[in-house]
This record gives C-alpha cells, sequence and structure tokens, in this order.
C-alpha cells in the first residue's frame, strides 16, 4: 500500500520541475528562443524580398524582351515563309486580336492570303448533337472514307468531324480537290467551321490558335452540361490536333494564357504528351509578342524543327533557335540598360553661383 508520503514527494517534485520550467523560461532559455525565433523570422523576411526583387527583375526583362521582338517582328520574319500556303485555327472568336497580328506576320513573312478557318461551338455544344450527326451522316454519303474508320465507336461524332479538318487540309490523291471542296461546304452549310477567305483545297502549314477556356464555356449551363460541353470541347481539340500531328504538315498550337498559367486549356493537354512531339507549341497568343512567337515556331517547323515556346512554366525556351533570333535577348537587355542610363539623373541641388 502506497502511503502519504509518497504522494508528497511526488506532488513536490512536481512543483519543482514546473517551478525551474517557469525560472529558465523566463530567463536565459527565453532570450535564446527569441533570438532564434526572431533571427528566423528576420531570414525569412530577406528571402521573400530576395524573390520579390527576383520576380521584378525577370518581369522587367520579360517585358523589355516581349516590346523589343513585337517591334522586330515584321523584319524577323521577312520571306521566312515565302510560297507557303497557311491555314490559322481557331477554336473563339476571342483570340481575334492575336490572329490578326499574326495574320499579318504570316503576310510579312511571304504567305499570300492566310486562311483563317473558326470552329463553331456546334462541333461541341451539347444542344447540338442532332446537327453534328447529320453533318456525319452526309460527308459518308458523299465521301464514305473521308471519316476515319471507328468500329469501337470511340470518337464521338465531334472527334470524327473535328478529325476530318487536317485531312482536307493536307489534301491528297484519296480526296480529290473537288470533292474536298463539296466536304468543306457540308461543314460549312451545318454550321461547323466558318470560313475567311478563298475555301481551301490544300496547305504547306498550319497553326492553331486556342482561347482561354473561361472564353469556351457558357456560364448559365449547369454542372451536368458544362461537364458534356468540356468533354465535348477535349475530344473536337485532340482529335484534331491527334490528326494534324499524322499529317506530317509544319504545325504550331499557340494558346491564350491568362496570368501566365497554361495548367488549363489546350497547352496541357499537347505539352508532355508525346503523342504530340510532331507539333510546335507556344503561349502568350494575347501578349503583343505572342502571335510573332507562333509564327518564328512555324518558321523552325518548316525547317524540320519543334520545341514549346514562351513564358508559362512547362515551355522550354522563350524563343526558337533561328539564325532569326540570334542576339534577341542580348540586344533587349543591352536596349533596356541603354534606356536606364540615359534617363534623367536626379538633382544633387547644387548650381551655378
Amino acid at each position: 500500500m502506497i502511503d502519504f508520503r509518497y504522494h508528497l514527494v511526488s506532488l513536490i517534485s512536481v512543483f519543482l520541475a514546473l517551478a525551474v520550467g517557469i525560472v529558465l523560461g523566463a530567463g536565459p532559455l527565453r532570450e535564446n528562443l527569441g533570438d532564434q525565433l526572431a533571427g528566423q523570422v528576420e531570414q525569412l523576411r530577406t528571402e521573400q524580398e530576395q524573390l520579390r526583387s527576383d520576380s521584378e527583375e525577370l518581369a522587367t526583362k520579360n517585358d523589355q524582351l516581349a516590346t523589343f521582338i513585337s517591334e522586330l517582328g515584321p523584319e524577323l520574319v521577312a520571306g521566312t515563309l515565302a510560297g507557303n500556303q497557311v491555314a490559322v485555327i481557331t477554336d473563339d472568336s476571342s483570340t481575334r486580336p492575336g490572329v490578326e497580328r499574326m495574320v499579318a506576320l504570316l503576310n510579312d513573312a511571304g504567305v499570300e492570303s492566310p486562311v483563317r478557318i473558326g470552329l463553331q461551338p456546334a462541333l461541341w455544344s451539347p444542344d447540338a448533337g442532332e446537327e453534328r450527326a447529320a453533318t456525319v451522316e452526309e460527308i459518308r454519303a458523299i465521301a464514305p472514307a473521308a471519316l476515319a474508320a471507328d468500329p469501337d465507336g470511340e470518337h464521338t461524332d465531334a472527334a470524327q468531324l473535328s478529325g476530318l479538318i487536317p485531312t482536307l487540309l493536307r489534301g491528297g490523291e484519296e480526296l480529290p480537290p473537288e470533292l474536298r471542296s463539296q466536304l468543306w461546304q457540308v461543314l460549312i452549310d451545318h454550321q461547323m467551321v466558318v470560313i475567311d477567305g478563298q475555301t481551301p483545297t490544300r496547305v504547306d502549314a498550319v497553326i492553331y490558335t486556342g482561347a482561354a477556356p473561361e472564353e469556351l464555356s457558357v456560364e448559365t449551363e449547369d454542372e451536368a452540361v458544362a461537364t458534356e460541353r468540356a468533354q465535348a470541347l477535349l475530344a473536337a481539340q485532340t482529335h484534331l490536333l491527334t490528326e494534324l500531328a499524322g499529317t506530317g504538315l509544319p504545325a504550331v498550337v499557340s494558346a491564350t494564357t491568362p496570368g501566365n498559367d497554361a495548367s488549363t486549356g489546350i497547352l496541357r493537354t499537347v505539352r508532355g504528351d508525346h503523342a504530340f512531339d510532331a507539333l510546335s507549341t507556344t503561349d502568350r497568343l494575347q501578349e503583343p509578342d505572342g502571335p510573332l512567337l507562333s509564327v518564328l515556331a512555324l518558321v523552325e517547323q518548316t525547317r524540320g524543327g519543334s520545341g514549346s515556346y514562351g513564358t508559362t512554366g512547362d515551355a522550354e525556351e522563350r524563343l526558337p533557335a533561328l539564325p532569326e533570333t540570334q542576339g534577341i535577348e542580348d540586344a533587349a537587355e543591352e536596349q533596356g540598360a541603354g534606356e536606364e542610363s540615359t534617363a534623367p539623373q536626379p538633382s544633387d541641388g547644387g548650381g551655378e553661383v
């Protein structure tokens, strides 16, 4: 049996330990711990300031480079695509400003009358299923071999119709020009596409321009319908680009990347997937230099190269490594430094007596 003296000794030990802890905590340990915490806070503050400074410096350099290369755009691409016929495909009208600049640069590069093809919402809209089915049926009646065989029913009508577009652009003996014109007209009549310019019978290169994901959604749709729309859109985009990669045509996928973010939208699908290794990609379509990146990437494609370019985290390089682009980044930095050095200097308060 444990007697009262054991309890008394235990209680005294507890209070002694508590007293020692209070004394040490209020004395040397407190000062040491406080110094350590203060040092860590100061170190974190210094690191945060350094990261902010580095980020601002990189942003400044990027802005300088973007302005520099956009100003040099026509000179950089002059004559680089002479004799080529190019089609620019877009999936939403919100890309129009970037596409307009891109077309102007293609003209500077020597492309005569680039063809603009606008994919229409009927290609993936949930309420246009019957229209897509009717389009597929009419195409099969005209040219049974035009649509790829799909015995397992893996491809939706949206995917099959969008996948037909690269086939029509590539040309080939299996689809003579007259037949391709007929099929284009079917797509136009059913409002699957709109074409600005002469209906193409064959092109030498393609640029696909992708809108920001929010531009392709409909705010009033409920979750189930919105999900169906997103799945049909992705199927259409993916199958189109898969078929485009298989044509052997020089091709670039250029996308709008708000907030310098490529984690959503078509670039997320293409970059990092080996099925699309034949394609080049560029971001920044909405920025002044974005369309130029696309044209430069297409120039590289016509010369047998490829890559992913821009400023998002998954881009490999800022610019394609072409003879035309050598030294541009250094020149942009020098120009930026020159502008800073020639800026008015603050007065020291002195003057002539």
